[in-house]
């Protein structure tokens, strides 16, 4: 038990490569209005992951995750939505989409750090939230993506959307929620977007986790979890500099909002490891093709109040090997 607990504390921890960061403004169409690219300094032929968030996010809120994916080799970039407050899952879907397809142009962009170093088939995005619901949206409409990361998902019916019937019949999805979500309850979202998905699928269900447990690999949300008064100031915080910002999707300069400060970030002691260990697996899985993470993904964490997938155990032939 103590080296397995070791191993995760070690995945929840940053990776072998040095990450640098570009501010990719130059990217952005009307669908998305700023974006980060973390990119680790070396290497080729490297695979991509698009990350949004969710109501009122602007792009840090889930950027604890870009550098630890960059750390393992993977381009991420983070973005925010022109209308954060009014930008709903099919609206995130369409920027999430935009933004893969526009990340791809740096392979071919003179000048850029990613010149000749991009796999462009071999894209994933990651949304949070109502972001969460944008990716599922995205990987109905573009199949040719590799997986998607869906982190405590909300369908949007809510604020007035309409839920497809089905969601994706091949692209890999990861589901991971909070027990004790009370923003998008896990048995009326997650689980119910998990019942819809048809190919390889794994939903975590984080045991105590929260809407904020998985904002980033270490898998705890310090900043983000807030007594019932602190959470009312957030809100005023939250609206003031949404005001102040015209939209543009700017962190908040007093980082105490619930759905501006970035939490989670990478680190080896992190006692939710379990998070960021089953995320980077999934990755390593489908788009590193790297089938050593396989065992990851079929091993319960510790943390989990539930963890169920379907499509992703071994083949037949490899456990016949063993």
């Amino acid at each position: 038990m103590q080296e397995m607990q070791l191993e995760m504390a070690d995945a929840s921890a940053l990776g072998p490569h040095r990450v640098s960061t570009l501010d990719a403004a130059h990217l952005c169409t009307a669908a998305f209005s700023s974006a980060t690219i973390y990119y680790p300094e070396g290497g080729a032929q490297l695979p991509s992951i698009v990350i949004v968030g969710g109501w009122g996010c602007g792009e840090q809120v889930q950027a604890a995750w870009a550098p630890f994916y960059a750390s393992h080799g993977i381009v991420a970039m983070t973005i925010g939505t022109p209308a954060p407050w009014k930008d709903f899952c099919e609206a995130r879907a369409i920027a999430l989409l935009d933004a893969s397809v526009a990340l791809q142009s740096e392979h071919a962009r003179a000048g850029s750090v990613l010149l000749g170093r991009l796999d462009t088939s071999n894209r994933a995005v990651h949304g949070y939230s109502l972001g969460g619901g944008g990716a599922q949206l995205a990987a109905l409409r573009d199949p040719t993506l590799k997986c998607i990361i869906t982190i405590c998902p909300d369908n949007g019916s809510v604020l007035g959307e309409k839920p497809p019937a089905e969601l994706t019949p091949s692209v890999p999805v990861l589901f991971v929620c909070g027990e004790n979500d009370t923003d998008a309850p896990p048995q009326a979202h997650a689980w119910a977007h998990y019942r819809k998905t048809g190919g390889a699928k794994l939903l975590f269900e984080i045991e105590g986790g929260t809407h904020f447990s998985a904002n980033g690999p270490a898998g705890d949300a310090t900043e983000d979890e807030m007594t019932e008064g602190a959470s009312v100031m957030a809100l005023i915080c939250n609206n003031t500099c949404a005001l102040l910002s015209q939209g543009a999707c700017v962190p908040c300069p007093c980082r105490c909002g619930i759905m501006t400060a970035s939490s989670g970030h990478a680190r080896a002691d992190a006692p939710r490891a379990a998070v960021g260990l089953v995320a980077l697996a999934w990755l390593r899985l489908f788009l590193l093709r790297d089938e050593t993470a396989r065992p990851e993904l079929t091993t319960r964490p510790g943390i989990a109040r539930n963890f169920e997938s379907s499509g992703i155990a071994p083949p037949v032939e490899v456990m016949e090997r063993e």
